[in-house]
């Protein structure tokens, strides 16, 4: 017999077959996939139809899983999520969220996902910020609801972790015009972190906006500022608009910052697994530590450029459009903030009857 010649003999077993080296199994996992040929390491006939066994179940679990993967499930589920609506800055969030869950946890398959490794995921989340860990394991738990409800798996675990009961968190509305100019000014040093305060600050722009911006969002000439969707960003609510640039903002840009392309910020750095190509927190973080804002939020400047501007008197109407939110929405986070309201007087004029 030479080597390049298989003998199947009367095996019942198909692809089951003997060469010089030894017995081999030659066969298809599952439908669809691949064929696989492996060696079976032995020359007893009895020894091999036990081991091809073995080796063809194995194959079939672990092909099983690579077709219902973490991975596939993922993007089923986001799919799906975006045919209902759900905008691209909700779903590069929860993508990111769930990748980074199988990721850390090593899990190939949803089948694997168990109470266990959930617990030690939060657990793991929650040393650095309780607040985040509970977020988390929400998004981990709509992915997991959503693919009980078609069959894929039988349960969702994340049923079973018991989340704490976690204070409200403390965080500062909006600064004041003195204290916004601070934490300019302490930026001086870092025209990158400087170019994020100002869009925050003065056109109430998002963190993933202010990181995806575009050299041709900024006309300069005609004082406007464009929030256009790109091949990597979609505004939310799939919506662009348009906020007029202020006096100082466009005097920075023009004196003491260089147009950049294909990024405003940072444009060396490519998109990755991370939502933001580029991140800033840090070194926000330490600025606004340093101005004595301890419980300071980027997400607050956007509430500092809305805030400021409902307080003096710019209509509701406007500061809806400038930050892309609807007129209810605003009012109902800064109508409070509306100035001199003659009504209070009303009642306590002499000349009114009571």
């Amino acid at each position: 017999m030479t080597s390049n010649h298989f003998d199947y003999g009367s095996w019942d077993m198909k692809g089951l077959y003997k060469r010089r080296q030894g017995w081999w199994i030659r066969f298809t996992p599952i439908p669809g996939a691949a064929q696989i040929r492996v060696a079976l390491g032995t020359m007893k006939e009895t020894e091999a139809i036990v081991r091809a066994e073995q080796v063809m179940n194995r194959a079939a679990t672990s092909a099983r899983e690579a077709l219902d993967s973490c991975e596939i499930e993922i993007a089923a589920y986001l799919n799906e999520k975006q045919e209902e609506g759900l905008s691209a800055s909700t779903l590069t969030s929860r993508r990111y969220v769930l990748k980074s869950f199988v990721s850390k946890m090593k899990i190939t398959s949803p089948r694997n996902i168990t109470r266990q490794c959930l617990q030690n995921w939060f657990d793991h989340n929650r040393k650095s910020n309780p607040h985040t860990a509970v977020a988390y394991m929400n998004l981990v738990h709509f992915w997991l609801k959503w693919m009980v409800e078609r069959g894929k798996i039988t349960r969702d675990v994340s049923k079973e972790i018991k989340m704490p009961k976690l204070p409200m968190r403390r965080r500062r509305n909006f600064l004041l015009p003195s204290q916004a100019q601070k934490l300019l000014e302490a930026s001086e040093a870092n025209p990158s972190l400087k170019f994020a305060l100002y869009c925050g600050l003065h056109a109430g722009l998002r963190k993933l906006e202010i990181i995806e911006a575009r050299p041709n969002w900024f006309d300069l000439d005609g004082r406007l500022l464009h929030i256009q969707a790109t091949d990597t960003f979609q505004p939310k609510d799939r919506d662009n608009r348009t906020v007029p640039l202020t006096d100082e903002f466009i005097e920075w840009l023009r004196n003491h910052y260089t147009i950049k392309e294909p990024f405003m910020l940072e444009p060396e750095v490519k998109h990755g697994a991370y939502r933001y190509r580029f991140d800033f927190r840090t070194s926000f973080e330490n600025i606004a530590k340093r101005c004595g804002f301890e419980n300071l939020t980027f997400h607050d400047l956007r509430r500092t450029f809305a805030s400021l501007h409902v307080s003096r008197g710019t209509s509701i109407y406007k500061v809806a459009r400038w930050l892309g939110d609807r007129v209810d929405v605003v009012e109902n986070h800064y109508g409070h903030l509306i100035p001199n309201d003659s009504e209070i007087n009303s009642v306590w004029n002499k000349r009114s009857s009571l």
